[in-house]
Formats: structure tokens, C-alpha cells, sequence
């Protein structure tokens, strides 16, 4: 069952453009990851500091299995130089896919 996983996280002000640089390296480090499908990173409209990841993955399995593993921590040591605080994550899974609704993409 298709997962999504989102961070929240605020950035030290200032420091987006280099934090979105570094989550375009994460990204590019975590493709291929068994059960990982795709990331996002989503900047607030009001505030420029503020950031949601979004990661989809294949399973919860797949993607636990990828957070507990060392190479998690290792994968994402350019993202901790810009945290400006904690971080909240959060794991959905897929409970009505509108592309696939009657009448979608009208």
C-alpha cells in the first residue's frame, strides 16, 4: 500500500535556497532505495523558512525498514546543518486516489 511521509521543518532564516540545494542532493542519494517511488519538497507560501518534505514510498515496511537502517542517517546529513528546530514527521497512507475517481481529470 503506497505510503506518504512528510517532514515539517523550519530552516534558519535566510537559509532556504541552501537547504533546497541539499534536499536536491538527499533526493538524488535516496532514489533508487528499495520502495522508495519520490520526493517533493514543498515551500510555505507565507514563509520562506518553512518546508514539508514529501517522500512517497511502495509500503510503511519499505520505508521503515530505510529510516532504521544506518544509511538513513547518513543519507540525510546535509539537511541538519539548516534545521532551525524540531522536526515533525508524519505517515499517511493512501486512502482514495482522486485520479483514479469517476469523472477525474475533466
Amino acid at each position: 500500500m503506497t505510503v506518504f511521509v512528510t517532514v515539517a521543518a523550519k530552516v534558519k532564516p535566510g537559509s532556504g535556497p541552501g537547504f533546497e540545494e541539499a534536499f536536491a542532493k538527499v533526493s538524488a542519494t535516496v532514489k533508487g532505495t528499495p520502495g522508495h517511488v519520490s520526493d517533493r519538497l514543498l515551500r510555505d507560501g507565507s514563509d520562506a523558512d518553512r518546508f514539508v518534505l514529501l517522500g512517497t514510498w511502495e509500503s510503511e515496511e519499505k520505508f521503515r525498514a530505510w529510516e532504521d537502517a544506518p544509511v538513513h542517517r547518513e543519507m540525510t546529513v546535509p539537511f541538519r546543518e539548516f534545521w532551525a528546530g524540531p522536526v515533525e514527521r508524519t505517515i499517511y497512507h493512501l486512502a482514495v486516489d482522486g485520479a483514479d475517481a469517476p469523472g477525474a481529470g475533466r
